[in-house]
């Protein structure tokens, strides 16, 4: 991550643009002389420095390592002499330079080092198609060449003008007229192959042929990773933008662990530093064209003759002493970071400056300006050639958003993931980093935590979900009890054993698994189908998938290395640890559980205890003055005596009801007496206290069974069942019923596979008892290896659950079905497998070969099992639990100090869980809730405490959730909802004050304007109506890549500032009785927030206007007329039609569309002078106002018509004519 809080930070080395290194949001780090570099690293290291192919380089051992330095000199000096004997272009004799001087269709056998570097070469070019290519050498030589020519330059403007020495030698017209041809390639190649215009793709045809021959797929051919040849004899490699970062990954695999490596800017470290902390390089700032100039004129004074400069390196150490860095990145174990620049070597011309840099795609050189890219920094966890090439392709870019595009696949689609990037341009200036969806930044989160007070935080349940919490709420400054009813922690988590699922991790990075938030909330919601799978919650869950996987792994060091794919999957995702040093599987959810249990007590012990054996057996409440409730704390049974503890805020982690048969018999009795695979602790204990205090239940009747519980022959009636892993599945294992037939897709959805079972299979006999309906389930050998040896040993020969089978023959005798039906179907099965598709089933994933002739067979008896309950307490995408509210502008409002998360909950998962989503969503709405009920004592009681605009008030706030705005209409916007900093606070703003957002997207800051819809009163949240079609402007960009968990910045602004107080309405000192509200479009936004005061202020004093209007015909105190271009533009219709339906005598509106959709009903066209007579008020009268918010030319319009019809000025109100008027009573 790239961390600017650099006060007191040791500096290990810095990266910059290869010697061979605009956005408000951005803050530079201290300049270079006020940070420390290298302090006591002659007690921690055994260093080693120089000079090679003139590029410093730093090399750093631990001391502890016990090598000598001119032992690690050797070593160095030993990798450099390769590198320069195999990949330097330099060299004439190196290997490289032999490929070069091959003729076309000439094969040669590469060196391990080469072969490793053109393979890597090769598959880079494929990835960054075409951006990074090593074969690009033949054009770099022309333009090397042409400009190698001083005298062309420095002759033009003589030669053009026919000027001559008068009687000048042969020797010198012959000079001359070489002087006149070298000037004639300028203009035909140089001037069209320099370009400062990005679109201008302007080359000469001789520069367009030396492209097409400088491309990989046209120069080279390799075959076989292990010979190469050239395609045409013009072929030539250079391998210069790879080989630096293999010489280092090199010297990296020589050196022991820990050490640092750096070289010509680009690093790499290898194991934790020996102080403890993490390594930090420096990212010095590049040149600004006034040095560029300065150093230009330098290197000429001192002997350089252009037009190619290699920038003078005399002053340079003492320069860089005073240059600013542009951040401090901070690396781990195995971390490379790579920096390219443009301006390692300058060519001049006609007075600009271009790099040595081409573009592979276009084959011109880049100009050195304000506009494109200087610098690209990246850093990648993996070896530091990929790092040197990335860098290198993103610099050939030359415009910062299109490297930006290029990079940010590479964070997770690739085995070598991008963990952070620069990208740094001249001009504002301009840099863009790495921007993960949904991911706070640390130094904001820092920020934002110091607007609160210490709170205390009771945690019920001790699984994932209670254990993330509990940390999450300690980490932000909590003080945390949890409470656990049991003797020992981890309940029904601890037993997980098919992973966690994430989308977009750096596991999946590793194995080169491709998969996306679009693929991860399909199969959840196609999974939940028949249920609540809440679009906020689902999107919540996707978007925190990946953290909550990286933060298992980085925090609490839990190898999530194996990925699995389980049923209802479109991708491997399902996250799992891999067998331990003896082969013997590592059950996930104990793993993650008794590490986190370790941490707590190692790391939390004065933040956090853990009371087991106590019983939360009611939440205690107390009425606020405005009627509403606030959680106060618990009362607590323990060892037959009660007591209360009392706290701030109160999170419910109590698991579901898979073994409670009182919940089970209220919502679904049919299940009663079905196995289940919970542990008895399963009681719904959390569910029933919620409900006690008004908590919404949603999908109490969503019951899961899983598939696959296994029947232990030995206790078949056993009602509790232990859970057959999805994986067994995964691993190619196959169901048949008593038969010998197949009957399902194995890997379909669990609800899916279940059914089948119910319904193609027999039930089980013990004698004379029958059981449930089973199945068996059959491992090939190859299956069995998939899944683990050890795995299939403890299953098989500790639990006794699965049986061997010499061959199918002996397994038809096991399942007492006919041997040949068997065979038939095993046949069946196996030639699906071979063309990818099963005729009976659809199953198109094979994991594992099995056939009619297969041997060594396993198969155990299995049947589906209760395994989880979807429904449970209804919560927010802040992990609030939500009572049900009678209003038209939402149904439900958050319990002051309840928190909840995990299976407790509901809306999430729907009809049927996708496997993996559990100990996803503990740990997911685990952390939410954890940070929430932590942030409840807010020092400030609103958001904004100076409601003036002014710049320092400006704040940070999180994104909640994005919601359509309308059932029906409304396509073109979205309600976009962020967090106030505490769930009990509120914004400050008065009513109808808009705000300032603004963010920043590919180096620059955008900033809209905007009216809240929700009140100032409403607690914990404000909302924004905002277009997301181009209508919107710039800032549509960020709303629509935003994720829950993302930050944009937000400042009280101008407005209506309306006040409610006291039974009156009153506007800059006048009482108003009247409103009238004129929307067009997204103007309807401040309309809704007066609507929803106004709605409030008459079910507690009635309609001011109904007891003093003089007008016969309207007795309304509110009328809208909305109106917008397209029925797209509309929001909040549905809405508004039940605030009119219900407030008949108060409130009304009409609504005009100038392009309208079939059937429409309502106005057409614009707003008309007899609109506002018959549909808004007319006559004016004293108490009246009206309010106008639209596009400028709207406002314009409507106040025309209002002058037109006699209201004064005063009596209205133009969002697009003031800025900021002041509200006063």
């Amino acid at each position: 991550m790239m961390d600017h809080h650099t006060k007191g930070k040791i500096l290990d080395g810095e990266t910059r643009t290869s010697r061979i290194i605009g956005s408000v949001a951005f803050h530079f780090p201290p300049p270079s002389e006020s940070l420390k570099c290298n302090e006591d690293d002659s007690n921690l290291f055994r260093i080693v420095s120089g000079i090679r192919c003139a590029m410093p380089f730093t090399v750093k051992v631990a001391t502890s390592t016990k090598l000598k330095e001119e032992d690690i000199r050797d070593i160095v000096m030993h990798v450099f002499d390769e590198i320069e004997s195999t990949l330097s272009n330099w060299n004439p004799s190196s290997e490289v330079n032999k490929v070069n001087m091959l003729k076309k269709g000439e094969i040669h056998e590469m060196s391990p080092m080469l072969r490793e570097v053109v393979v890597a070469s090769k598959e880079i070019v494929k990835i960054t198609r075409g951006a990074f290519d090593p074969s690009i050498a033949p054009i770099l030589a022309h333009y090397k060449m042409k400009a190698s020519y001083p005298s062309a330059v420095h002759s033009e403007t003589s030669s053009e003008t026919g000027s001559s020495s008068v009687g000048a030698s042969a020797s010198d017209m012959d000079t001359s007229r070489r002087q006149r041809a070298i000037i004639e390639v300028w203009r035909e190649l140089l001037v069209q192959g320099y370009s400062s215009d990005p679109k201008d793709v302007k080359v000469s045809k001789h520069v367009k042929r030396l492209l097409e021959l400088s491309q990989w797929s046209s120069a080279f051919s390799v075959k076989d990773k292990k010979f190469i040849s050239k395609k045409h004899d013009e072929a030539c490699l250079d391998l210069s933008g790879i080989a630096k970062g293999f010489a280092i990954d090199e010297i990296a695999k020589r050196l022991p662990s820990p050490c640092y490596i750096e070289w010509g800017g680009d690093v790499k470290v290898v194991g934790s530093h020996p102080s403890g902390r993490p390594w930090h390089v420096a990212v010095l700032k590049p040149r600004s064209l006034c040095e560029i100039k300065r150093r230009v004129e330098a290197s000429q004074m001192e002997g350089q003759v252009g037009p190619v400069f290699t920038l003078a390196d005399k002053h340079l150490d003492e320069e860089d002493s005073s240059r600013e860095y542009l951040a401090i990145i901070e690396l781990n174990d195995g971390d490379s970071v790579a920096t390219s620049g443009d301006c390692e070597k300058i060519i001049s011309k006609d007075g600009k400056f271009y790099s040595h840099i081409i573009s592979p795609k276009l084959g011109r050189l880049l100009e050195i300006n304000e506009t494109t890219l200087a610098q690209a920094v990246v850093v990648c966890q993996g070896p530091c050639m990929y790092a040197d090439a990335f860098s290198t392709a993103a610099i050939s870019q030359e415009v910062p958003s299109l490297a930006r595009a290029m990079l940010e696949p590479f964070r997770t689609y690739f085995r070598f993931p991008l963990k952070d990037f620069l990208l740094y341009s001249r001009g504002g200036p301009r840099i863009i980093r790495l921007s993960i969806p949904g991911i706070e930044p640390k130094e904001l989160r820092e920020k934002r935590f110091q607007s609160h007070d210490a709170a205390k935080v009771i945690v019920i349940g001790s699984g994932l979900a209670g254990l993330s919490a509990a940390i999450e709420a300690a980490d932000a400054k909590a003080k945390v009890l949890i409470l656990e009813k049991e003797l020992k922690t981890g309940g029904n988590s601890a037993k997980a054993t098919s992973g966690i699922n994430g989308w977009g991790t750096n596991t999946q990075a590793k194995l080169n698994i491709a998969d996306d938030e679009r693929l991860f909330e399909r199969d959840t919601h196609r999974s939940g189908i028949g249920g609540l799978t809440h679009p906020s919650l689902v999107r919540a869950l996707s978007t925190q998938s990946a953290p909550a996987v990286h933060w298992l792994q980085n925090k609490f060091r839990i190898p999530l290395d194996v990925v699995s794919q389980l049923g209802g999957h479109s991708a491997r995702r399902t996250h799992r640890a891999p067998p331990d040093e003896h082969g013997s599987p590592v059950p996930i959810g104990h793993l993650i559980m008794s590490t986190m249990k370790a941490m707590i007590e190692k790391h939390y012990a004065d933040k956090i205890e853990i009371r087991c054996g106590s019983k939360v057996t009611r939440l205690l409440q107390k009425t606020c003055d405005d009627g509403l409730k606030i959680i106060t704390g618990v009362e607590v049974e323990c060892n037959g005596s009660c007591y209360e503890e009392f706290a701030d805020s109160v999170i419910l982690a109590t698991g579901g009801f898979g073994s409670d048969n009182g919940l089970m018999a209220r919502f679904r009795p049919d299940l009663l007496g079905v196995p289940t695979t919970n542990g008895k602790f399963a009681q719904g204990e959390g569910v029933l206290l919620g409900e006690t205090v008004g908590a919404h239940l949603i999908d109490m009747d969503k019951v899961q069974l899983h598939p696959t519980g296994f029947i232990n022959p030995k206790d078949p009636t056993n009602q509790t069942k232990s859970l057959a892993p999805e994986a067994i599945r995964g691993s190619g294992g196959i169901l048949v019923n008593s038969d010998g037939r197949r009957f399902v897709d194995e890997l379909d959805l669990r609800s899916v596979v279940t059914n089948a079972i119910l319904q193609n299979c027999s039930c089980y006999q013990d004698g004379n008892q029958e059981g449930p309906p089973f199945a068996w389930c059959i491992l090939s050998k190859s299956s069995q290896e998939i899944f683990g040896l050890p795995a299939i040993s403890f299953y098989k020969d500790k639990m006794g659950l699965f049986e061997h089978c010499v061959n199918v023959k002996e397994l038809s005798t096991l399942i007492g079905c006919d041997e040949s039906v068997l065979r038939q179907t095993l046949q069946d099965y196996s030639n699906a497998m071979k063309v990818g598709n099963c005729p009976l089933t659809r199953k198109h994933i094979f994991p594992a070969e099995l056939s009619e002739n297969s041997t060594d067979l396993i198969v155990a008896r299995i049947t589906p099992s209760i395994h989880y309950t979807m429904g449970g307490i209804s919560i927010n995408a802040a992990g609030e639990v939500q009572e049900t509210l009678t209003g038209h502008f939402g149904s439900h409002r958050h319990i002051r100090g309840l928190y909840a998360a995990g299976e407790v909950t509901g809306g999430v998962h729907g009809n049927n869980r996708l496997a993996g989503n559990s100990l996803l969503e503990c740990c997911v709405f685990g952390r939410i809730a954890g940070e929430r009920a932590a942030t409840v004592k807010q020092q400030h009681k609103s958001l904004f405490q100076n409601i003036d605009s002014t710049e320092s008030n400006w704040v940070p706030v999180v994104l909640r959730e994005v919601k359509n705005t309308d059932e029906k209409y409304g396509k073109n916007t979205l309600e976009v909802r962020f967090n106030l900093h505490g769930a009990l606070q509120h914004s400050g703003l008065d009513v109808g004050q808009f705000i300032g957002l603004r963010g920043d997207y590919d180096g620059e800051t955008l900033q809209g304007y905007f009216s809240p819809i929700t009140r100032p009163d409403d607690e914990g949240l404000i909302s924004i109506l905002c277009r997301v079609d181009d209508k919107g402007g710039p800032i549509t960009k960020i709303f629509k890549s935003i994720r829950p968990g993302s930050i944009m910045h937000m400042c009280a602004m101008g407005g209506l500032r309306l006040k409610f107080s006291n039974g009156k309405i009153s506007f800059n000192g006048r009482q108003v009785k009247r409103i009238g509200l004129l929307a067009g479009g997204t103007g309807i936004a401040p309309m809704i927030q007066i609507i929803r005061a106004y709605s409030d202020h008459i079910r507690k004093y009635g309609d001011p206007a109904a007891a003093t209007t003089t007008s016969s015909n309207q007795q309304h105190g509110l009328n809208l007329i909305f109106a917008a271009e397209e029925d797209n533009d509309l929001a909040y219709m549905k809405v508004l039609k039940n605030v009119q339906k219900d407030f008949p005598n108060d409130f009304r509106v009409y609504v005009k569309v100038n392009i309208p959709p079939l059937g429409w009903t309502d106005g057409v066209g614009f707003i008309e002078p007899q609109d506002v007579m018959t549909h808004l008020m007319y006559p004016p009268e004293k108490g009246d106002l009206v309010v106008i918010c639209g596009p400028p030319v709207f406002d314009s319009a409507m106040v025309k018509v209002l002058r037109r019809l006699g209201f004064e000025p005063h009596q209205w109100f133009s969002y697009s004519e003031q800025d900021v008027v002041s509200a006063k009573d």
